[in-house]
């Protein structure tokens, strides 16, 4: 069984998720990355993967209702359209931004906390759902109004 999770994230401040087997989304607005930085997107589009992972923590634990659910078989994916993304959570790219390398080790601090197979992949930019959301976000330009510290 496959179960996908679409991350987005943009230097604007905003990580997004969408679950595809539940149909539950969220936006989060962080701090805005400093513009023109080096490592802009990349640092917010890692802190959206970061944020798929913990914000599915309890449906991913090992739990009753997990055992009842899932079987062995059970694979999840968490997909970006960052390529470079996952190339550096699959170990295929070094990480050369030190922000990025923190929260790539909370990343691995949750994963393992999950009893499931999860995996990394590359989503086309049009089909990352989480993308889409992120862009409806920009047209309304309205709402979610609190903004998270993140400290990696």
């Amino acid at each position: 069984m496959h179960h996908f999770i679409d991350a987005d994230g943009s230097p604007t401040g905003f990580v997004a998720w969408y679950n595809h087997r539940t149909d539950k989304s969220r936006i989060r607005n962080l701090r805005p990355m400093v513009k023109n930085s080096n490592y802009a997107v990349q640092r917010m589009e890692m802190l959206a993967m970061y944020f798929a992972l913990l914000d599915s923590l309890k449906y991913l634990t090992v739990t009753k209702h997990v055992k009842r659910t899932f079987s062995k078989n059970f694979n999840m994916q968490i997909r970006s359209d960052s390529k470079s993304t996952i190339e550096q959570l699959i170990g295929k790219c070094e990480i050369k931004d030190a922000l990025i390398q923190r929260i790539y080790v909370s990343i691995n601090r949750l994963l393992h906390r999950i009893p499931q197979l999860i995996k990394f992949s590359h989503v086309k930019r049009s089909r990352n759902i989480a993308g889409i959301l992120l862009n409806e976000k920009r047209r309304r330009k309205g709402g979610y109004s609190h903004v998270y510290d993140i400290f990696f």
